[in-house]
């Protein structure tokens, strides 16, 4: 398939596939089931869901299963996606076998900082994901402790980044070092981004797509400072080591004026001096990462609408689908607790749109 070709599909699928969205009408109907059996029979017999609950019983399926399914289908959405994006040779697929990486060594790495944690809750990668992974789940599950963790990710872009923190002196594998390492696994993604960013494009779309990624790091960052600075009250002191901030649309210096917010409130006053001040203009900050992922619904919204450069539409869409799945996953967990539509709504984003 051409370039061009392999472009077109890319952007005629992702919006095809947005077009297949949950309707508003939609969302109402599932928050007014009684129970999860109606849930899966309106999935399958009204929505674009139908495929992925083939053969599902309603009145067998737990809502663990539910969950499986529907995040697999999304993964399926993943897969054909990206085999177009591979062959217009933009790469940027790689980002999303880094993240599913990345997220199985966070979750061995958190089991062996907590006490007594003798098994692993293995991580189950997509198999799209898991035919061009370096890593082997077994062995991860082998690792016994930082050291082994490391020798079992040699000839990875992983290893140096274990390697040094084993021989770091007295570095502990606590709850507290799980975050430090994560924020160098975080900042390895950034960088192999930033890296592609600049090889692969050009003019105004290396732009948007530079744009996209820097974003997707200064987000995570700022709910990161906030839940912390909420918590703990953390310091620049403490957040530097444990923020991946290498790749930003702030500069150094807007950065460390954020992280130097004296509490919540100071660092929302302190975002009126980020390129994000308009975006987070009159938002609430009671939840954070709610805050967050509204005003980055919009944003990826309105990319997927116009932007004409296909490696952002796939990032887009897929931002889009998460959310969709995020809220259906808010509807199944009020239904299950038999929640009024009342209550449900205010957890869902992007609703009608």
């Amino acid at each position: 398939m051409g370039n061009t070709q392999a472009s077109n599909a890319i952007l005629a699928k992702s919006r095809a596939l947005y077009g297949r969205r949950l309707t508003g009408q939609d969302y109402q109907q599932l928050m007014n089931c009684r129970d999860l059996p109606e849930v899966i029979t309106y999935l399958k017999s009204r929505t674009a869901y139908a495929r992925a609950l083939e053969g599902a019983d309603p009145t067998r399926v737990r809502r663990a299963e539910l969950e499986v399914r529907l995040r697999q289908n999304l993964f399926d959405q993943y897969a054909a996606l990206c085999r177009y994006e591979m062959n217009i040779g933009h790469d940027f697929y790689r980002y999303f076998i880094l993240k599913a990486e990345v997220r199985a060594l966070a979750n061995r790495l958190q089991e062996l900082a907590a006490p007594g944690s003798e098994t692993l809750r293995l991580y189950q990668m997509p198999e799209f994901i898991r035919r061009h992974s370096k890593l082997d789940a077994v062995a991860l599950a082998s690792a016994r402790d930082l050291a082994s963790l490391t020798a079992v990710v040699e000839g990875t872009v992983y290893h140096p980044i274990l390697l040094s923190f084993c021989e770091k002196a007295g570095f502990v594998l606590d709850k507290d070092g799980v975050l430090q390492v994560q924020a160098a696994l975080d900042q390895l993604i950034y960088n192999t981004m930033e890296e592609l960013v600049a090889k692969k494009l050009h003019g105004a779309a290396k732009k948007d797509m530079d744009y996209l990624l820097r974003r997707k790091s200064d987000l995570a960052a700022i709910v990161y400072m906030y839940r912390l600075k909420q918590m703990t009250g953390a310091d620049r002191a403490y957040l530097l080591p444990r923020l991946a901030v290498g790749y930003s649309n702030m500069s150094q210096k807007q950065l460390l004026y954020l992280m130097d917010a004296a509490d919540c409130e100071d660092f929302v006053h302190r975002l009126a001096r980020t390129p994000y001040a308009r975006e987070f203009f009159g938002s609430s900050f009671s939840h954070v990462e709610d805050a967050v992922q509204r005003l980055d619904y919009r944003w990826h919204l309105k990319k997927l609408r116009f932007s004409t450069d296909p490696s952002v539409v796939l990032f887009c869409y897929i931002f889009l689908a998460e959310n969709e799945l995020t809220n259906l996953t808010h509807i199944i967990e009020g239904v299950r607790y038999h929640l009024p539509p009342e209550k449900i709504a205010p957890l869902l984003v992007g609703v009608g749109d």
